[in-house]
C-alpha cells in the first residue's frame, strides 16, 4: 500500500498528531519499509500504528513514532504529558487539559477470563 493509501488512517488521528503519522509515513518510506497500515488509532492516551505483517524492519520506527505521542498533545501539538478526566485518558498541554489531572499511574487493562479451552479440547476452568 503506498503512502498516499496508508493517509487515509490520518483522518482517524487526534488532530495534534497528524504531523507525526505523517511523519512516521515519511519515514518508513525514506526507509525503503513498505507497509500497509490497518489501523492507527489514540488509545489511552498514545498513538497506536497497527500494520499488516509486522516486521522488525518497522518496528523501531513505529515504536519511536507512539513514543513521540506520549510527549504530543493530542489536540495541539505542544510538549505535553499524560492526563485524566472522568477515567478518560488523553495526552494534552496545560491548555488543552483544562479541566484534566495527573493520574496516579500508567492507566491498566484488567482482563477476567471466566473460562479456557486447551489446544486439545479440554475445558479447563478457571
Amino acid at each position: 500500500m503506498s503512502q498516499e493509501e496508508n493517509l487515509h488512517w490520518e483522518s482517524c488521528l487526534p488532530a495534534g498528531w497528524q504531523p507525526l503519522f505523517r511523519q512516521l509515513l515519511s519515514d518508513l518510506q525514506s526507509a525503503g519499509i513498505a507497509v500497509r497500515v490497518t489501523q492507527a488509532k489514540e488509545k489511552f492516551g498514545e498513538l497506536r500504528v497497527y500494520i499488516d505483517r509486522p516486521g522488525q524492519a518497522a518496528a523501531p520506527l513505529i515504536a519511536a513514532a507512539e513514543q513521540r505521542s506520549t510527549r504530543m498533545c493530542q489536540d495541539c501539538g505542544a510538549a505535553s504529558e499524560l492526563m485524566v478526566r472522568n477515567h478518560l485518558f488523553a495526552t494534552l498541554c496545560a491548555e488543552q487539559g483544562a479541566g484534566f489531572t495527573k493520574p496516579l499511574g500508567r492507566p491498566m487493562i484488567s482482563l477476567n477470563l471466566l473460562s479456557a479451552v486447551s489446544t486439545n479440547g479440554t475445558d479447563l476452568r478457571l
